[in-house]
């Protein structure tokens, strides 16, 4: 039985009960060197991939920079916040020094095979994103009601269990030995995860949480007689692969139910109407800008994206209502210099969000004596706009039929999709049936990660079973 290529040891220490509220003060220095380290290990990497492509073999004075990096990182790390575990401030050097708490050790520079670099950060997607979800949280990006970004992010397991440990420290004087443990085990998944896309060793790193201060042996569990499994390569195959068809099926089948979900709600005249909602303005027009259309051709057809669109507004005073739509270059020039506010959102579905277009708040020529409209509608109290949209880019316009300025109303857009429902349940289907390969994939790569070694030549006394993506040749 032997250990991975890259072992990752910590010895416990006794560390005291306050100085971790001023090591971010302490490792400055450390930071400062670190981020040009990192620069340089970034730079490196991508030199020893050219190296690996090209010769098959990573250049020796590079894999002993890079581990370098990688031991000061852990060092640094151990000391400060990564696990607190240690007081004994960590010295400045790429070298090992094997009296230092903690330690990262490396074989030589492995001899991948010369694909390797176009894959290892794929195959290794399922390891980053379980350490990230492990030391940092994962994050997401979305729409919130004010037209912009939200980022949502959840907090990393080691961020907790470091937190605990400091209090711990600070009101006991004692660290958890199994929060220790914990923390130790969760970086050296990191670490292992960065050498392997670094290539500074091709052995795929193992699937699991290896707890404690010494290095595990490869294989804890011996096979059970007689079994066997797929090849590593092709149970990372399998996983990644597995990964990729789930979201992607996943986001097939939101998509497709929501488009059914959204075609059930149709009215009894085919369209689909947006709730009620209200409009009001200062300037001079209120716009829907950027309604860009395009065909679908199919079996020499041509279908429209949508067969019809409804505006109905209604006037809340006197003053009549002008609807219309045009080619978006034609309200431009209509437009330019006044200014309007165009339409960017919703608050709650009901409240519009605009934004206003720059230029002087004064009332425009009439919009009825304007030709280029291709479709309009005026009057008193409820107006309705039928369009059947062609093919360009377009704007929907709402002003006040003299062109003054002072616009309110409320307004209901509507829509008549074609084919909604059948596309919605053909995506839907599509989605469930990627969903349930994803599942078959992700299966049996797991199995063939976690379960018995392939069979084969029996090992020599010093070599183990190992998990390989491209072995090592001469």
């Amino acid at each position: 039985m032997t250990c991975y290529p890259v072992r990752v040891t910590a010895r416990r220490d006794t560390p005291s009960r306050w100085l971790w509220l001023v090591k971010w003060l302490l490792l400055i220095p450390h930071y400062i060197v670190l981020f040009a380290l990192w620069i340089a290990f970034v730079v490196v990497t991508v030199l020893a991939y050219v190296a690996v492509l090209f010769t098959g073999r990573y250049p020796r004075s590079f894999h002993a920079f890079n581990v370098g990096v990688l031991r000061w990182s852990w060092r640094v790390g151990y000391y400060g916040y990564w696990v607190l575990g240690t007081d004994r401030y960590p010295p400045f050097t790429l070298a090992d020094v094997p009296d230092y708490p903690a330690r990262l050790e490396s074989d030589g520079p492995p001899t991948p095979k010369r694909w390797l670099p176009l894959v290892a950060w794929l195959l290794a997607i399922p390891h980053i994103v379980i350490v990230a979800a492990l030391t940092s949280g994962l994050a997401w990006v979305s729409g919130n009601y004010t037209g912009g970004r939200a980022v949502a992010s959840g907090i990393g397991v080691a961020s907790v269990a470091v937190l605990i440990a400091a209090f711990a420290l600070l009101f006991t004087g004692r660290y958890p030995a199994g929060l220790h443990d914990l923390l130790v085990g969760v970086w050296r998944w990191y670490l292992r995860v960065t050498a392997y896309v670094a290539l500074l060793t091709d052995r795929y790193p193992p699937l699991r949480l290896d707890l404690g201060d010494a290095e595990p042996l490869d294989d804890p569990m011996p096979p059970a007689p007689g079994r066997t499994r797929i090849s590593a390569a092709g149970a990372v195959a399998a996983l990644v692969a597995g990964v990729v068809v789930f979201l992607a099926g996943g986001g097939l089948a939101i998509g497709g139910g929501s488009l059914a979900a959204v075609g059930a709600h149709r009215g009894s005249d085919g369209f689909i109407a947006t709730r009620t909602l209200t409009l009001a303005t200062a300037t001079a027009a209120i716009t829907a800008e950027d309604i860009t259309m395009h065909p679908a051709h199919m079996g020499g057809r041509e279908f429209p994206a949508l067969d019809a669109v409804k505006v109905t507004a209604t006037g809340t005073g006197s003053t009549q209502l002008f609807l219309g739509v045009a080619r978006q270059s034609d309200v431009d020039a209509w437009l330019s210099g006044t200014a309007h506010d165009r339409l960017t959102g919703m608050y709650g579905m009901r409240r519009a969000q605009y934004q206003r277009d720059a230029g002087a708040l004064r009332a425009v020529a009439p919009p009825a004596e304007q030709t280029f409209w291709l479709d309009t509608a005026s009057g008193t109290g409820t107006v309705t706009l039928n369009w059947n949209p062609g093919d360009g880019r377009f704007a929907l316009v709402l002003a006040n039929a003299d062109g003054s300025t002072g616009i309110a109303a409320d307004a209901v857009l509507a829509a008549k999709v074609p084919a909604l429902q059948p596309v919605g349940f053909g995506l839907l289907g599509g989605g469930l049936l990627a969903l349930a390969v994803a599942v078959v994939l992700i299966a049996t790569g797991a199995a063939g990660l976690g379960g018995p070694r392939a069979s084969g030549p029996t090992p020599g006394p010093q070599a183990g079973p190992k998990v390989l993506v491209g072995s090592s040749h001469g």
